[in-house]
């Protein structure tokens, strides 16, 4: 999940995120109650405050901590794959 909300922090262009917990749920490819465990357990982490499909990022070093490493490769490669116009 951590790794996901930084993606959709990347494309959105900031913190704030409109996203319900079924809609995240889908993406992630989990039912619904497992998806609110760890959106509860990052909000008790301070890594996000979650209110009624409205997700603040708060702690991004946090999020990157608890993504795995492909985050940062998928973003490189995104952002070497724009600057050569593709």
């Amino acid at each position: 999940m951590c790794r996901w909300l930084l993606r959709m922090r990347d494309l959105a262009d900031g913190d704030d995120l409109e996203l319900t917990q079924e809609f995240l749920a889908q993406m992630l490819g989990v039912r619904r109650p497992s998806e609110s465990l760890v959106a509860n357990t990052l909000q008790k982490a301070g890594l996000i405050r979650y209110r009624r499909g409205h997700i603040r990022l708060l702690d991004i070093e946090g999020l990157k901590e608890g993504a795995c490493e492909c985050y940062a490769t998928v973003k490189a490669h995104y952002e070497r794959l724009l600057a050569h116009g593709g």
